[in-house]
């Protein structure tokens, strides 16, 4: 089992391949993108794609085991390979290849590895060396859940109270 990553030049070839795991992916994010973005991404250099792939299988549609995305952020204190994406099956199989993924990070000056993921992922990783220090939590807002807040007079006088600190 290897992990290979796909050069823009080649992504053609292998997205009908892939675009099926990123949607199912996808689905389980806050459905605010689409695999159009992340091919569009990718195909600028933005995004990094990996293909988990066992040469050994005999089968071409065997071979294939699922799909990474990287994104490579630099913040103002240092770079990031974020994890945008990191999906497929068998994970037994491919997932200490994470370790190949830490690697092209070094090499790009990367100082973190970081990725928002289920809360799975959270036991695979740990013997990764990998730490949760954050959570993410969401709430889908309705449109129609948009209110206007009046601030009433008592309001004000804490607000001005608030202030005078």
């Amino acid at each position: 089992m290897e992990l290979v990553r796909i050069p823009i030049e080649e992504l053609d070839k292998v997205w009908s391949m892939v675009e099926k795991d990123i949607k199912s992916a996808l689905a389980y994010s806050s459905q605010l993108t689409d695999s159009d973005f992340v091919f569009d991404l990718t195909k600028e250099g933005k995004f990094q794609l990996w293909v988990l792939w066992d040469k050994k299988q005999k089968i071409t549609s065997n071979k294939y085991f699922g799909v990474v995305v990287t994104e490579l952020i630099k913040r103002k204190f240092g770079k990031v390979c974020h994890i945008y994406i990191m999906t497929g099956r068998q994970r037994n199989k491919w997932q200490h290849l994470i370790s190949k993924i830490e690697d092209f990070a070094r090499e790009e000056g990367c100082d973190i590895m970081e990725l928002i993921a289920r809360p799975g992922w959270q036991k695979v990783l740990n013997i990764f060396d990998y730490k949760r220090t954050h959570v993410v939590l969401e709430k889908k807002i309705k449109k129609e859940e948009n209110k206007i807040w009046v601030l009433e007079e008592e309001d004000l006088e804490d607000q001005e109270q608030v202030q005078q600190l």
